[in-house]
């Protein structure tokens, strides 16, 4: 883990038509007793479950490419609710400077580095990326509140996604439940 400020957050997922999908799905696959059967199974647990799964296999996956070591754990899954807490556990900055700028920014920040090590720069590279992290977590929650529910909805699954640094997760989930509660 890196040694700057918080590096992780939460994305929240609230799933809005599970039961429908779920039995479109089996409706599909069995024909018409299909939705009798459908009716048996936990739409909600099931989505949850292959989302949860879904996304801490293709996250740190993606962002690996990058040149991001991300640590996913999901922390909760009960009804239509499924929280994932992402960790941005190091990072290589030319490979993200590569990506994010291009290939001669990534070749000049390799440049600044090694010149950092030729210098003696206490930190060098370390501070390079303590300096970076925040802001691509900042970054990284916008992009993945925004585009997992996209690729969701383009599956049939539709869902609110909200994106929380650590100090907002409490309040917002325990408020969240309640509102759910009261449906």
């Amino acid at each position: 883990m890196t040694d700057c400020t918080d590096l992780s957050f939460y994305l929240n997922f609230i799933f809005l038509n599970s039961s429908e999908l779920v039995t479109q799905k089996v409706k599909d696959k069995i024909g018409f007793l299909g939705g009798i059967a459908a009716k048996a199974i936990n739409a909600d647990a099931k989505i949850t479950e292959a989302v949860s799964s879904k996304l801490s296999v293709a996250i740190p996956e993606a962002t690996k490419e990058m040149g991001l070591k991300i640590v996913t754990e999901t922390v909760f899954k009960q009804g239509p609710v499924c929280v994932v807490k992402f960790t941005i556990d190091g990072a290589d900055p030319v490979a993200l400077i590569n990506k994010a700028k291009g290939e001669d920014a990534g070749n000049a920040m390799k440049n600044i580095i090694a010149a950092m090590d030729v210098l003696g720069v206490e930190g060098g590279a370390k501070n390079v990326e303590n300096k970076m992290l925040p802001k691509v977590k900042a970054g990284l929650m916008e992009k993945l509140s925004t585009r997992i529910p996209a690729k969701m909805e383009e599956a049939g699954l539709k869902c609110k996604c909200v994106a929380n640094e650590p100090a907002e997760q409490a309040d917002w989930f325990y408020n969240a439940l309640k509102q759910i509660g009261s449906k």
